[in-house]
Formats: C-alpha cells, structure tokens, sequence
C-alpha cells in the first residue's frame, strides 16, 4: 500500500554517505539509470527499478517529476515472471515424448534435459502475465531520512539494494534504539540507554 493510503506500514531510514559534485544532477543520473525495465531477457524472472510514485507505468520522469521541494518521491516497481513448477514439469514432459518420438531414441542424456527445460521454461515465460509489485519510497534529502511504505524484509532488501546502486548511499534502518540514540542528547540519558538489557515478555 502507498502512502496516499488510508493506513500504512512504513520502514524509515537513516540515509549515510555523500554524493560528490552536482547533488541534483546525481540523482537524476541515478533514478533514470535504474528505472523500470520490463523482464524480457532469458533467465530473468525479476524486472526492478524506479517508477513516478502517482503512477507505476511511467518511468519517463519528465521535468524531473519525482522532486518535491527538498523531497525526492519515488514507485519502486518488481515484477516477478515464474512459471508454476507443475505447469512446467507438463510441458517439459509432452515436449520430452515429441523428442523422443520423433529422434526414435528412448532416452535423452542430461545435458539435453536441461536444454529442453530450459527452452520450455522461456517459452512459457513468453505467455505467463507478471505479478506486479509497487512500493512507495519517499526520501527527505535536507534531513537524511527516507520513508520505505512496506515493512516486508525482501521488499526492504531491494530497495537498500537498489537505492545504494542509484545512488551511492546507504540506508540505515533507524529501529527505536537508533532512534533514541539521536534524541537522546543528554550524557545521563544516553547512559541509561546504553545500560539497557533485553527483557522476555514472556510468561
């Protein structure tokens, strides 16, 4: 869910490193770099990359779109191709007994298996719909925070992944420890924190 949501799950992160030379221009060559591309290659069963927040279709960025002010909005889109192991398992089978009956052999050596589940799988993939993915990353570049709109931890590895591919920099997840650390200015406070233990909430 984005965040123009109702509610929302939000990971937020702590953004550390420097982007050298014009800030602006970097993170244009970054986000265009990385836009979305379609899984069309052979072997490829996922297609990432950024898309304009307001609408998953558009990587085209015009005007620079994805700038807010001092904001940076982003649509982090995955499409994943996979063919159902079962439908395959079929097909690679009939395409097996076609083999066979047309070479007159009773057998195929395991190389040529593979070749065969190989060229039946991307075959497959040419008529298998995507199942498509959009998450919503906004990034406050005045306060080196980001708002990640999923708390799934697969979905978090792409876009750390992929933002640090973008553009050079690191996103820390700013758990309630790390958080505290950064409220926390006074000497006295910042001890009791460092002096905390674990506790089991169970009975």
């Amino acid at each position: 869910m984005g965040f123009i949501s109702r509610s929302v799950s939000m990971m937020r992160y702590r953004v550390k490193g420097e982007i050298e030379g014009a800030f602006w221009e970097a993170v244009d060559d970054g986000v265009r770099k990385y836009t979305f591309r379609s899984v069309d290659g052979p072997g490829d069963e996922v297609g990432i990359g950024w898309t304009s927040i307001e609408d998953f279709t558009d990587t085209e960025f015009r005007g620079a779109s994805y700038v807010r002010g001092n904001y940076v909005a982003l649509g982090l889109r995955v499409d994943t191709v996979r063919v159902p192991p079962r439908i395959l398992e079929m097909h690679v089978k009939q395409e097996m007994k076609k083999r066979l009956a047309e070479t007159g052999r009773q057998r195929l050596s395991s190389s040529q298996r593979r070749e065969l589940k190989e060229y039946v799988k991307e075959s497959l993939k040419k008529s298998t719909l995507p199942s498509i993915q959009v998450f919503d990353l906004v990034w406050d570049t005045s306060q080196g925070l980001a708002y990640f709109a999923s708390l799934s931890i697969k979905a978090r590895e792409r876009v750390e992944d992929l933002f640090k591919r973008s553009f050079g920099l690191t996103f820390i997840p700013l758990v309630p420890y790390l958080r505290a650390e950064e409220l926390l200015t006074d000497s006295s406070q910042r001890r009791l924190l460092e002096n905390l233990t674990p506790c089991s909430m169970v009975p």
